[in-house]
């Protein structure tokens, strides 16, 4: 049994908890891919950085622990630099960068009717934050797009100089700006690098949400309790026990 009734913070990841992960993301690996296979003059290259990332676009499949999956920009920047090798473009950065600010700053779907979920857990005394592997100001054009910005005490993206996930420096930062102590926050994600963010900033909480890349099946080994999607938080939250 799981108890969360110790808890005032609520930290979001935002793609795959917030927002659907792969109408947003998918296209945008699969176009950046693309582009720097064909700078490189390679266009057939662009699948081995899907694979390399963990997704094979043949069969469709994005494995739930990859970097795809739960990584930084800088991340896969690197990765794919390293896999394309001397052939890799000098501008692969930028190509990447570019592609991933059409997505992130484009059409958005969320995971479930979100500002009144936001407000009702602000009204119920939560302070709320969001934390991303996307850039900060992916983050934030995000959080106004979906109208979050008034019940968000604390949003972040991991260039912000406190690290990216699974390291703590983001929920640390939270729970400075905030006042909270660690073991006050919950963390709501949708893979590994989010309950191992919560492991290492020693959270009181890590809740999965089925939302993302992966499957409650595998999200369970690492969370504490999994959910459908945000949209069950308050009955979760209200009960104070679960089964988990």
């Amino acid at each position: 049994m799981k108890d969360f009734g110790h808890l005032k913070g609520l930290l979001f990841d935002k793609d795959g908890t917030l927002i659907d992960f792969f109408a947003t993301w998918m296209p945008a690996y699969c176009l950046a891919a693309e582009r720097i296979a064909q700078a490189a003059g390679l266009p057939d290259h662009a699948d081995r950085l899907l694979l390399a990332g963990g997704y094979d676009r043949g069969a469709d499949r994005l494995a739930p622990d990859s970097l795809l999956a739960g990584g930084t920009n800088e991340e896969l920047i690197a990765l794919w630099r390293a896999t394309m090798g001397a052939r890799a473009p000098h501008d692969l950065e930028n190509l990447v960068l570019e592609t991933f600010a059409g997505y992130s700053e484009g059409d958005v779907t969320p995971t479930a009717d979100l500002p009144p979920l936001f407000a009702d857990l602000r009204a119920a005394g939560y302070l709320l934050g969001m934390a991303t592997n996307d850039d900060s100001h992916a983050a934030n054009w995000t959080a106004q797009r979906l109208e979050l910005s008034d019940h968000l005490s604390f949003v972040v993206g991991a260039d912000a100089g406190h690290g990216g996930k699974p390291g703590p420096g983001m929920a640390l930062a939270f729970c400075a700006a905030t006042g909270l102590h660690p073991s006050q926050v919950a963390i709501i994600g949708d893979s590994a690098a989010d309950a191992g963010m919560a492991r290492s900033a020693g959270l009181g909480a890590a809740i999965g949400v089925c939302t993302g890349a992966a499957p409650a099946a595998a999200l369970a080994p690492h969370f504490d309790v999994v959910i459908a999607s945000v949209a069950d938080l308050p009955a979760l939250l209200a009960g104070g026990r679960v089964t988990g």
